[in-house]
Formats: structure tokens, C-alpha cells, sequence
């Protein structure tokens, strides 16, 4: 008979524990306390304490925590944010980037938009999350190094992002396009502009939902939703031909549904992209110092086609 070894309590443990504690504190200090908020912080807490399986999750599951949470208090610093940039950014992206015609490219889809773009690009836009966790989630059982390095490089591109939102507020196409070029209308609310299309023609409300939960409707510049998939791509890179197809695909359709469905300028897009590319670096570069001088503390191995 073998005898299974008692559960470690880590420093790891007892940062979760702290942090998780912490957050319950802050959403029901600030009234926002919610049924999902108890949810991830108790799911958080039973990885902490649960055996070394488990407790390994958090080298990087612990990152998407913190990603989560980073995004759904954008709410309490949005005071801090300085002017907010609508006409000006919409002149420019005429410029830079102008459709047939001198006109805008959301300006231009918002009036040419068919049921197959809005069924492929709406199906995009709803799985590009998913992406990020399901592989996450593969190199995890596979117990290759890029699950906690691809968890803490979205944390790092998701902070970035935020950072952006307060020094450069942003209006998203959608809402020049309903609103105007002027002042920022503050009370005007979150809208799931070209993705209501998608749900109308399945008959649910994803994002209608997924939309209404947006504290931050001036966080245009960087799109986010092509940071992650560019993100992933990335960061499976050294993969070989087939992860690099896969995922560079989908990483070019998200970019396309961004201005398609007149959530995102070009710029937005290419700010994505950049924020991507820095925390690709960052993350690749720290652990790159990790493994040179403490080999022997890096829990994951890597594994799979590492030829480039």
C-alpha cells in the first residue's frame, strides 16, 4: 500500500488566500458584491488547498484570476481617466485608413453587412475568450511551461490594456456612429453594436448580456479582442505549421469582426497587436531568466514540437 502524502501549504496558498479574502472585502465594500464574485473566489480558495495536483494550477490559473478581477474593477478608477477621444480619433482613422469612397470602415460595414459575416464574425467574437482557456487549460494536463506563461502574459496584455483605457480614453466606432463626433456623452450605455445581429439571428442574447455587464464604454484603443488571439499565436509559435496556421487564422478573423462589427478602428486593431507583442516579450523574457537561473524551480516542463 502506498500512503498519500498530506497537502502542502505554500506561500502560493496563503497569497491566494489572502487575495481571494481580500477581493470578497473590496465587492461588498463597493456594493458589487455578486453570486459570481463568491463563486471564483471560493474556486480559487479550494485550488489553494487542495493537493499538489491541483495547487500546481495556480502557477498560472492564479494569473487568470487576477485577470478577471483587474477587468471587472476597471469601474472604480475610470475617474482618473483624462479627456476622451471621439471625433479626433474617428478623423483619424479616415485618414490613415480610409474605406472606398474616403468614408470610414465601420461607416462603411455598418451599411453592408450580410448574414454570413455576421454569423462567422459573431461566432469569432464570442470564442476568442474561450481560446485563451482552452488551451490554457491543454498545456496544463500536458504539463508544458506555456500554461503559465500564456496565462501570465494575458495578465500582463489585460493590465496594459487597462492602463491605456485611463491615459487614452477611447470612444468605439459604434458609438460615433449613434451618438456623433462631439463631447463624450458619460451616460450613454454599453451596446453590442454589430453582434446584436448575431444574436438576433440565433435567437439568444449573448451579447446582449456579455455587453450590459461593461463598466468601460470608452475603452476602444487597444482592442483587446485582438490582443488575445495574436497573444496565442505568439506563444505556440515554436509549435510548428500547424499552430501557427491555426491560430494565425483566427487571430486574423477576430482582427477583421473587431471593424466588421464597429466595435474597433484599424488603430485599435494595430494597438492591440502591439500590446500582444510587448507582453509576449515581457512574459518570455522573465521566464527566460527564471529558467537560466534556477532551472530546477520551474515546475512545468516543455514539451510537444519545439522546432521553429
Amino acid at each position: 500500500m502506498t500512503s498519500r502524502s498530506p497537502n502542502k501549504v505554500t506561500a502560493l496558498t496563503w497569497l491566494s488566500t489572502a487575495l481571494a479574502a481580500s477581493h470578497l472585502t473590496l465587492v461588498y465594500a463597493t456594493g458589487r458584491l455578486r453570486w459570481d464574485h463568491a463563486a471564483v473566489d471560493a474556486l480559487l480558495l479550494g485550488v489553494a488547498w487542495a493537493g499538489p495536483r491541483l495547487q500546481r494550477f495556480l502557477r498560472g490559473g492564479l494569473a487568470l484570476w487576477l485577470t478577471g478581477m483587474l477587468l471587472d474593477s476597471q469601474g472604480l478608477w475610470l475617474f482618473l481617466r483624462g479627456p476622451i477621444h471621439t471625433g479626433d480619433l474617428w478623423e483619424l482613422e479616415r485618414q490613415l485608413f480610409p474605406a472606398p469612397g474616403g468614408t470610414h470602415w465601420p461607416d462603411w460595414w455598418a451599411t453592408r453587412f450580410n448574414t454570413a459575416l455576421d454569423l462567422l464574425c459573431g461566432f469569432a467574437y464570442a470564442a476568442y475568450l474561450y481560446e485563451v482557456f482552452v488551451l490554457a487549460l491543454f498545456f496544463f494536463v500536458k504539463k508544458d511551461s506555456l500554461f503559465e506563461r500564456l496565462c501570465w502574459g494575458f495578465l500582463v496584455a489585460n493590465a496594459m490594456g487597462v492602463v491605456i483605457y485611463v491615459l487614452y480614453p477611447a470612444a468605439p466606432p459604434w458609438y460615433v456612429l449613434q451618438y456623433g463626433p462631439g463631447p463624450a456623452d458619460l451616460a450613454a450605455p454599453p451596446n453590442p453594436a454589430g453582434t446584436a445581429r448575431f444574436d438576433e439571428l440565433l435567437g439568444i442574447r449573448y451579447f446582449a448580456s456579455f455587453y450590459a455587464r461593461s463598466t468601460n464604454v470608452f475603452g476602444a484603443m487597444p482592442s483587446l479582442h485582438a490582443a488575445y488571439p495574436f497573444l496565442v499565436m505568439l506563444f505556440v509559435w515554436s509549435r510548428g505549421w500547424a499552430w501557427r496556421i491555426a491560430t494565425g487564422l483566427f487571430a486574423l478573423l477576430v482582427a477583421f469582426s473587431a471593424v466588421y462589427l464597429t466595435h474597433h478602428y484599424v488603430l485599435d486593431v494595430l494597438a492591440g497587436l502591439g500590446v500582444a507583442a510587448v507582453a509576449y516579450l515581457a512574459v518570455e523574457s522573465v521566464y527566460a531568466r527564471m529558467t537560466a537561473s534556477a532551472p530546477w524551480a520551474v515546475p512545468l516542463t516543455t514539451r510537444g514540437d519545439t522546432r521553429a
